[in-house]
C-alpha cells in the first residue's frame, strides 16, 4: 500500500520542462494513486488560471497558487484560502530596489498592476492570461493588498536583491526566488509549506504523510518542512542540500520510477 496520503508536485521544472513531452507512465502512475485513496496535487508559483491549464495532470485535490498565497479548488478555480500581502510594502520595496534596474509587479488575482508600459510585461500578462494594468506610480496599487510584489531582472541583480531583501525583512516577508531571473516578496504565511499544511487541515490528513517533489528555490520550504521531500535531477544545489532523497533519472520518468517502487 502506498505509504502516504498527499502528494504534491511543483509545475515548472518538476514535471514540466521545455520538452512540452507527457509521460504516459508519469499519467499512468497518478491514476494509480488515486485508486489507492491518494490526493495528487500542484504547489506553484503561477497564477492561478495558467496553474491549472499547465498542470499536465487533473489534480483530485484543491491546487496551491502564487507561492501558497492562494488555495483554490481545481475545476472551478473557486477561492478556499488567500493570504495578501500588506499595500504598506509596496512603496517599501520600491524603494529599497530603486537603483536595480529591474521589471516590477504587482500581481492580484487576474491582473498585475505595473508603472511601465513594458512589452515584455504585458506578453508575461498575455501569457498567464490577466489583465494588464498601467498603474502611474503604482497610485492605485497602493491602496489594495496584493498576493505579492514580483521583480525580474538579471539573475546576478535578482540574486543581490534577495539578499537584501531577506537581510532587512525576513521577520515581516517571504522573499524568494522562483527562477534565477524573478525574486517574489509576500505574506510571510505565504509559502508553500504553510498551504500545504492549511491543505492537510482541509483535507484530515496528517502532515507526516505528504510526499512533495520540487527543483528550486521556492521549494525549499516545502521540502524541509513537510513529510518527505524529493528534490528531481534538475533542482538546484540549495534544495537537493535539505531534501530527503534526490532523483538520479531526469524528469517525470525519474519521478514515475520512484513512485513505482512505492507503489510496489
Amino acid at each position: 500500500m502506498f505509504p502516504y496520503k498527499l502528494v504534491v508536485f511543483d509545475i515548472d521544472g518538476t514535471i514540466k520542462d521545455d520538452s512540452q513531452l507527457v509521460s504516459r507512465n508519469f499519467m499512468n502512475i497518478i491514476d494509480t494513486l488515486k485508486s489507492q485513496n491518494c490526493f495528487v496535487t500542484i504547489a506553484t508559483g503561477r497564477m492561478s488560471l495558467s496553474a491549472k491549464n499547465n498542470s499536465i495532470f487533473v489534480p483530485n485535490a484543491p491546487i496551491i497558487t502564487y507561492q501558497g498565497a492562494q488555495i483554490l479548488d481545481y475545476e472551478t478555480l473557486d477561492n478556499l484560502n488567500t493570504i495578501n500581502l500588506d499595500k504598506e510594502y509596496i512603496p517599501i520595496i520600491i524603494n529599497k530596489i530603486n537603483s536595480y534596474n529591474v521589471k516590477t509587479m504587482i500581481q492580484y488575482e487576474g491582473s498585475i498592476s505595473c508603472e511601465s508600459n513594458d512589452e515584455w510585461l504585458k506578453d508575461y500578462a498575455f501569457r498567464n492570461e490577466v489583465e494588464f494594468i498601467y498603474d502611474e506610480k503604482y497610485q492605485k496599487s497602493k491602496l489594495v493588498n496584493p498576493l505579492r510584489i514580483v521583480l525580474v531582472g538579471n539573475p546576478s541583480d535578482i540574486k543581490n536583491i534577495e539578499y537584501i531583501l531577506k537581510e532587512e525583512f525576513s521577520n515581516e516577508v517571504y522573499v524568494t526566488r522562483s527562477l534565477p531571473h524573478f525574486c517574489e516578496i509576500l505574506n510571510l504565511e505565504a509559502d508553500k509549506s504553510n498551504s500545504i499544511n492549511w491543505l492537510c487541515n482541509y483535507l484530515g490528513i496528517n502532515s507526516s504523510k505528504v510526499l512533495t517533489f520540487g527543483d528550486s528555490y521556492n521549494d525549499i520550504k516545502m521540502l524541509k518542512n513537510l513529510g518527505y521531500g524529493v528534490a528531481v535531477e534538475n533542482a538546484v544545489p540549495e534544495l537537493k542540500a535539505v531534501s530527503k532523497h534526490v532523483l538520479e533519472k531526469k524528469g517525470v520518468e525519474g519521478i514515475y520510477q520512484y513512485l513505482k517502487k512505492l507503489v510496489n
